[in-house]
């Protein structure tokens, strides 16, 4: 049954249409077919990651953003460069491995938070532990220092302008001292001299045979003398 509003003449600009839209879509994957063939995938990789991490994009940063994650996809839907992306994902993902492995590692003496006492294992200190309140997390950090880790300080100009002078010898010290910096000698313990003690309180409680001896000859001349008196 033919619907009275049906055109033939419109039915057929509609296929027409349509066919057109196709021959369109399928110009356009060729033409981006071919641009993408000849593009380095790594750099397009990186340039995606650093407009992500780039605060406060504009607008014109948030479209070319979408139009690189365009072009991305379709690598990888259409398995461009198929080879080299995938050594250098897998490369990417080993070295996030390591850098993760790497935020954990107790360095010991190595790590810039060590203290031989306080903190011998070199652990970060985490931000719930610090009075301070810190934007970001503190990083994993050993000596010596590279020249990026390394931030200046300008001198507060109130200092120059008071003439301050700073007081002769060593500056002072506010952290606490380290007690454990070296061995401990070895020494008896209080258990090991209480046991001295001991024996020999025992040798000198404990009379020999021969004073034994000497006392029964001194309590026999003793009643004998008394006897001799009394004779």
């Amino acid at each position: 049954m033919i619907r009275g509003n049906w055109s033939l003449a419109g039915e057929l600009r509609k296929n027409e249409q349509k066919q057109q839209s196709k021959v369109q879509q399928r110009q356009k994957h060729q033409h981006k077919l071919g641009k993408l063939k000849d593009i380095d995938p790594i750099k397009l990789y990186y340039r995606i990651k650093n407009l992500e991490i780039r605060p406060n994009k504009s607008e014109v940063d948030e479209t070319y953003l979408k139009s690189l994650e365009e072009d991305w996809n379709f690598i990888q839907k259409n398995k461009l460069h198929e080879s080299k992306i995938k050594n250098f994902l897998d490369q990417q993902e080993q070295e996030e491995k390591k850098r993760k492995k790497e935020l954990t590692k107790l360095w010991g003496s190595r790590s810039v938070y060590f203290n031989p006492e306080l903190n011998p294992l070199g652990k970060v200190p985490q931000l719930k532990n610090i009075d301070i309140k810190l934007k970001q997390p503190l990083t994993n950090i050993t000596t010596p220092l590279k020249k990026h880790q390394i931030k200046k300080y300008e001198i507060d100009p109130l200092i120059k302008q008071l003439n301050i002078q700073c007081p002769s010898g060593e500056p002072p010290k506010f952290y606490k001292f380290v007690q454990n910096k070296t061995k401990p000698e070895l020494e008896a313990t209080s258990e090991q001299h209480s046991i001295i003690d001991n024996e020999k309180l025992n040798i000198q409680e404990e009379p020999s045979d021969h004073d034994s001896s000497a006392d029964d000859n001194f309590s026999d001349s003793g009643e004998n003398s008394k006897r001799i008196k009394l004779g």
